[in-house]
């Protein structure tokens, strides 16, 4: 084994380096539409993978987002656990944020469009690897990474590629930035999410109104209706409200957002049946009820699997010096898709960040190094079985 700690003693003078391939990938406006960006950021990957052996593939994205990349690299032990790498090249961000907004540092902080919401994961896991295998690190079956283009906007062309890829994993490691704090996140919330529209009977609101049926009233009765599914572990927003067109006239249309969270996939499960069950029976007359799916993604709940993950973590930040931590988040990550196949799952391996999704996000510099030998050395000891 070669240990974390040997690991960190050799990251230290790519310090600078790392940084300079953060200021080349944040350079890259890299919105999740259009997918021209997120395929140059998978494109700068590309090469340097190749490079360490890698068998590197593109895979074309879908509906307007970018090439996904796939990287495998083989070891001498084919009888190893397999294991399974994601990060996403898409940030929230439009393109011309990057001229408006270059990369910069400031003491032990650097800024710029998506620095550590992913890109600071993308460049960690790269040096990760370079330096295993600089180490002679083989003794592995096959370890897989995937650097997908729109996992910003739910993942509407890689999670296939995602779930085919991981659902046989022995540990999935998901490269999202680790919390302000420096936690790593051992759950996230599972999410479903659609339009509800409702279609009334426009009338004159002053000559006839009882020949109308406001669809503007229908939707404020079922907003209410849906916010009471509200409770422990599961919560509900409500989004985009609009109706009507004139003030003298009873609206015909209206329609709303609506998504629901929660922590357990059951939970969530329920929720979104109870609410299917609302929607069925519109409380006025005349008025009817679509509720159009959009996405969303399952609970990736805490389980045995991630206890374990997260003792071999603690040791391992240890040996590397990093103080180690964990927590859950509201947020969904490409991890959450992993959930239903029983992959032992850990999040929040990248750098140490925040103020996510803000013009003022930002990276601990300081964090790369540390958090690279971390992730490196979980590599190493995931290899050789949890």
């Amino acid at each position: 084994m070669i240990g974390a700690k040997k690991l960190r003693e050799r990251l230290e003078p790519r310090r600078e380096d790392m940084i300079e391939t953060l200021r080349q990938v944040v350079a890259i406006d890299s919105p999740t539409f259009p997918g021209t960006g997120t395929t140059k950021v998978a494109s700068h990957f590309e090469e340097r993978y190749r490079a360490l052996g890698a068998e590197v593939k593109r895979i074309p994205g879908s509906s307007g987002t970018g090439d996904h990349l796939t990287i495998r690299f083989r070891g001498k032990r084919p009888e190893g656990p397999p294991l399974f790498l994601i990060g996403h090249c898409d940030t929230v961000f439009p393109e011309g944020t990057a001229a408006e907004r270059p990369f910069a540092v400031e003491g032990d902080t650097g800024r710029g469009p998506g620095v550590v919401d992913m890109k600071g994961g993308l460049v960690t896991c790269f040096y990760a690897m370079e330096t295993l295998l600089g180490e002679g690190f083989d003794d592995f079956g096959i370890i897989d990474i995937l650097y997908d283009t729109d996992e910003e906007r739910g993942n509407p062309s890689s999670r296939p590629l995602i779930e085919e890829m991981g659902k046989s994993a022995a540990a999935a490691l998901i490269l999202e930035p680790g919390r302000a704090d420096g936690s790593v996140v051992s759950a996230r919330m599972g999410s479903y999410y659609g339009n509800l529209t409702i279609k009334g009977i426009a009338a004159h609101a002053g000559v006839d109104p009882d020949r109308g049926r406001s669809a503007v009233h229908e939707l404020a009765e079922q907003v209410v209706r849906i916010y009471r599914l509200t409770r422990p572990g599961g919560t509900v927003n409500v989004t985009g409200v609009s109706g009507g067109e004139r003030p003298h006239i009873v609206a015909e249309n209206a329609s709303c957002f609506v998504e629901i969270r929660a922590w357990q996939q059951g939970v969530l499960d329920a929720m979104r049946d109870e609410m299917a069950t609302l929607i069925e029976s519109p409380l006025l007359d005349g008025t009817s009820l679509h509720f159009r799916p959009l996405g969303g993604r399952p609970a990736m709940e805490r389980t045995p699997d991630t206890d374990r993950l997260l003792d071999l973590a603690g040791n391992i930040a240890a040996e590397a010096g990093v103080a180690f931590s964990h927590t859950i988040t509201g947020g969904g990550s490409d991890g959450n898709y992993l959930a239903p196949h029983g992959v032992p799952i850990l999040d929040g391996l990248g750098p140490v960040g925040g103020n996510l999704h803000t013009a003022e996000e930002y990276i601990e510099l300081s964090s790369l190094v540390p958090r690279a030998a971390m992730l490196a050395g979980l590599i190493e000891r995931c290899a050789n079985g949890i």
